[in-house]
C-alpha cells in the first residue's frame, strides 16, 4: 500500500478543500478527523498501523461527508462514488483510490461490496479505519465545539473513552449504535466514561 500523501500535493489539497467546502477548520470534518487520529494513535502500535494507514484514514475523515452535495440522505454512499468517479481523484493509484472510496463512504452504514475486490489484508484496513471513523463521527454527532475526548485508554480487550460534554448521553449511544464494525474489525469493545 502507497502513502496517499505522496499524490495528495498542497497544490492538489487546496483544490479538493476549495471544491468540497473543507476549508473551515472549526468544522465537523476537522473534529471527526481529530477524533479519528486520537483513537488511530492509541492503537497504532498495538495494531502495527503505521503512516500509511494513517494517512489513508486523515483524508477519508476530511472527505467523509462531501456526498452532501448530492443527497443528505444518502451522503455516504454519495461520497464513495465521489471518490471513485471525480476527475479530481484521478491521480490516486489503485487499490488506494478505492479504499479510501470505502472508507470515507463507509463511515455510516454498510460497507460497499466493492470490499471484496480488494486483497484480504487490505480488506481489513478497511474495516479497521472505516471503523475508527464511525466512532469519530458519532463522538460529533451532537456538533458540540466544546467536547474534549480527556483521556483514551486500551486495555486487553477494551478501548475506554474518556469524554466530557454536556451531550454525553446522546454521544454515548451514537457510539453505541455505531460500534459494531470497529469492535468486530478490532476484536475491542468501546467504553465511554463521562468526564464531568
Amino acid at each position: 500500500m502507497q502513502n496517499l500523501d505522496t499524490f495528495i500535493t498542497n497544490d492538489l489539497w487546496e483544490k479538493l478543500k476549495h471544491r468540497f467546502f473543507i476549508e473551515d477548520t472549526d468544522s465537523h470534518e476537522y473534529r471527526v478527523l481529530h477524533y479519528a487520529l486520537a483513537i488511530f494513535d492509541v492503537l497504532s502500535t498495538a495494531y502495527s498501523m503505521g503512516e500509511k494507514r494513517k494517512s489513508l484514514l486523515y483524508y477519508s475523515a476530511l472527505l467523509h461527508d462531501i456526498g452532501y452535495e448530492i443527497s443528505p440522505q444518502k451522503h455516504d454512499q454519495h461520497t464513495g462514488f465521489i471518490i471513485m468517479n471525480d476527475p479530481i481523484f484521478d491521480i490516486l493509484p489503485q487499490p488506494e483510490r478505492l479504499m479510501l472510496s470505502l472508507i470515507a463512504g463507509g463511515h455510516r452504514k454498510k460497507l460497499s461490496r466493492e470490499t471484496s475486490k480488494l486483497l484480504t489484508r487490505n480488506q481489513l484496513i478497511v474495516k479497521q479505519l472505516a471503523g475508527i471513523l464511525r466512532i469519530a463521527d458519532a463522538i460529533d454527532y451532537p456538533r458540540d465545539p466544546h467536547l474534549q475526548i480527556i483521556d483514551l485508554q486500551l486495555h486487553s480487550r477494551v478501548l475506554e473513552l474518556h469524554i466530557q460534554s454536556k451531550a454525553f448521553n446522546i454521544i454515548e449511544a451514537r457510539i453505541s449504535q455505531k460500534s459494531s464494525l470497529f469492535e468486530e474489525s478490532f476484536g475491542l469493545t468501546i467504553e465511554t466514561n463521562e468526564i464531568s
